[in-house]
């Protein structure tokens, strides 16, 4: 019976003498954080009040001109390292969107080659056109590069051409959706002027003016 009783924790056997030494234990730690934090403020005040007296001090023992050549120096310090700091974060900047325009620019050419080859494609007998699995290729392996490296914007509308595509879209409507991700690389790229609706696709469409006539588009 003895030894059974030494085998069931005291926690177990005291809860109450075991909940009271908890509370006290509490209390003890939280009058330690107490007493630690009021230590670091009096310590900060006097460090403070020190510095204060220090400045007073200083400035009512030392030459004027003495005091204007440390603020100026300061001043200049202070101008100096803030500048190099804004100098860097803006180089970072540069840096990083000349890497993403580097790593854009592969991808984005595939696009536009695509496009030429698909508008070139469909002005050709139906037995000489690209297969569907050639199609297929083309368009993966534009996907892929624009899934590491596209703008959010881009890849956005780029997802709406495809889903546009897969409902069986009005191909005309679908051609605006293929000019729009044109417009946004382009954008992306630095070509901040926004052609209007239509006129990148005149490249491609002879009979674009009577295409914009419809009342749909």
């Amino acid at each position: 019976m003895e030894r059974i009783e030494r085998e069931i924790p005291f926690a177990q056997r005291h809860p109450r003498i075991n909940f009271m030494i908890g509370v006290i234990l509490l209390v003890i730690f939280l009058l330690i954080g107490v007493c630690f934090i009021w230590f670091l403020f009096s310590c900060l005040g006097r460090g403070i009040n020190q510095s204060i007296s220090f400045l007073r001090e200083f400035v009512s023992t030392t030459d004027k001109v003495i005091i204007v050549a440390l603020i100026t120096g300061m001043v200049s310090i202070v101008g100096v390292v803030f500048s190099s700091v804004i100098a860097k974060i803006i180089d970072y900047r540069y840096n990083v969107k000349k890497y993403l325009y580097d790593k854009r620019e592969l991808p984005y050419e595939q696009f536009i080659s695509m496009i030429y080859t698909i508008m070139e494609d469909t002005k050709k007998p139906v037995n000489k056109r690209m297969t569907e699995l050639e199609m297929n290729k083309m368009v993966s392996e534009f996907s892929k590069g624009l899934t590491l490296w596209g703008s959010n914007k881009v890849v956005k509308k780029w997802l709406k051409y495809r889903k546009a595509s897969l409902e069986n879209m009005d191909p005309e409507a679908s051609l605006f959706l293929l000019e729009d991700i044109i417009y946004e690389i382009r954008r992306d790229v630095g070509q901040r002027k926004k052609l209007g609706k239509g006129d990148m696709l005149s490249i491609f469409i002879n009979d674009m003016e009577n295409l914009m006539k419809k009342p749909e588009l």
